[in-house]
């Protein structure tokens, strides 16, 4: 079944908390702030180890539009940086390297071992951008339930689906974090089969898989999607087309941001 969609991502939250009240009480010179979570009150000078230990998952979705479709609304920064996170927390992987399965399965032809190599050169174009070891220089392929996409199970599925609508959508990613411990925990990406897929270098007239799988890996680490006309050349700006293949390679942005996430 396909899922209507018409923003360019999706915040979803997962708890269920129950009503909130705020209270402040002033002792003399100093305030109190509390929250009171189901008749307990918490002080939120600092968590507490249940809360940092929480299970409670959060999930973002990112939308890869095809240049032409739909902008997000919203003010540009000035001038842009032309990286973004997902998060204002900058949620990140805190054990690294990180796994994925591939599942090749796909209507149109294309073999397993073009899909394996296409993704595979895309995570380790950002493995070399830093002394980190992002992804694992080995995979697994898989045709099996559990790469599923949009299923929270722990495990980075890369498969194909018809999942939107919407002509514009190119591919899509979900990453699950804590915002407790500000460490993503999962990410799954999708691409559109609505689209023709193969090598840009080969065809023009194909959309380019290594080009815009280097572009949801980003997501995958922690970067989200820049618009700004000005950071049109950058791996993650949001937009892409037939033909391209510019976000293969990072730009000074791309890796700035992930260096501002992980360090040198």
């Amino acid at each position: 079944m396909k899922l209507d969609f018409k923003g360019r991502k999706i915040r979803i939250y997962l708890r269920n908390m129950g009503k909130i009240k705020i209270g402040l009480i002033i002792l003399g010179s100093m305030a109190l702030v509390g929250l009171v979570l189901a008749g307990v009150a918490v002080a939120v000078s600092k968590p507490t180890k249940e809360k940092a230990k929480a299970p409670n998952l959060e999930k973002i979705e990112f939308i890869h539009w095809r240049k032409g479709y739909a902008k997000p609304a919203g003010k540009a920064p000035k001038p842009p940086t032309c990286y973004k996170f997902l998060t204002p927390t900058k949620v990140r992987w805190q054990s690294l390297p990180i796994s994925y399965v591939i599942n090749p399965t796909n209507p149109q032809g294309l073999s397993e071992d073009f899909i394996s190599t296409a993704v595979f050169n895309s995570a380790e174009t950002w493995d070399a951008t830093t002394s980190k070891e992002f992804f694992n220089d080995t995979y697994t392929t898989s045709t099996g339930p559990e790469t599923a996409y949009g299923v929270q199970n722990y495990i980075n599925s890369i498969s194909f689906g018809d999942r939107y609508s919407d002509p514009g959508i190119i591919a899509a990613t979900t990453v699950w974090y804590n915002p407790a411990t500000k460490e993503i925990v999962e990410f799954d990406i999708t691409f559109e089969t609505d689209y023709v897929w193969g090598d840009a270098t080969a065809s023009s007239t194909v959309m380019d898989l290594q080009n815009i799988a280097t572009h949801e890996l980003g997501h995958g680490v922690g970067l989200g999607d820049v618009y700004e006309d000005a950071c049109s050349e950058v791996t993650m700006y949001g937009y892409s087309d037939y033909g391209e293949t510019k976000k293969r390679s990072l730009e000074p942005p791309d890796v700035t941001g992930l260096q501002t996430l992980y360090g040198i």
